[in-house]
């Protein structure tokens, strides 16, 4: 019996975008290998990493729904595992009621875990003004990488 799962995995940045369809479309064709039924098979987009990986701080996001046997998973973790192109991946059961991925990817969206007295549910909404001057994001990125730098340095 086949059940339904996602797959998100990330790969550097450092792809064109030739480049990176040829990655992302050996991956498919190797994971169609496997005994996959591939539903879904979509790019997020390029993301800055929480932290970096293997020298790398930006990354491309993918997101892979598809239906298989719970066996052929071992399978594909180690392919997965395996396979230089890749940073990361996680595979996880998948909710259709959980919001895409790429919804929560955007960054004017805030989850509020505060509780309320209504709800004990996160709130999502739009994020709140910034208090003082506008920075563009190449700005905040060279201050966070200074910041980063001389947190290194003081260590």
């Amino acid at each position: 019996m086949a059940n339904k799962y996602e797959l998100l995995y990330t790969l550097a940045a450092k792809y064109t975008e030739d480049e990176l369809a040829a990655v992302k479309g050996t991956i498919t064709s190797e994971l169609n290998k496997l005994g996959l039924s591939i539903s879904r098979n979509e790019e997020i987009g390029k993301i800055k990493l929480g932290y970096p990986m293997k020298h790398v701080r930006h990354g491309h996001y993918v997101l892979v729904v598809f239906d298989a046997a719970p066996a052929a998973l071992t399978k594909v973790t180690e392919y997965l595992r395996l396979h230089n192109e890749i940073l990361r991946h996680q595979i996880t059961h998948f909710d259709p009621a959980v919001k895409p991925i790429g919804q929560l990817a955007d960054p004017e969206v805030r989850i509020d875990y505060r509780a309320t007295e209504t709800t004990t549910a996160p709130v999502i909404g739009t994020a709140p003004a910034p208090v003082g001057p506008a920075m563009t994001p190449e700005e905040l990125d060279k201050r966070l990488e200074a910041l980063e730098e001389d947190i290194t340095k003081a260590l």
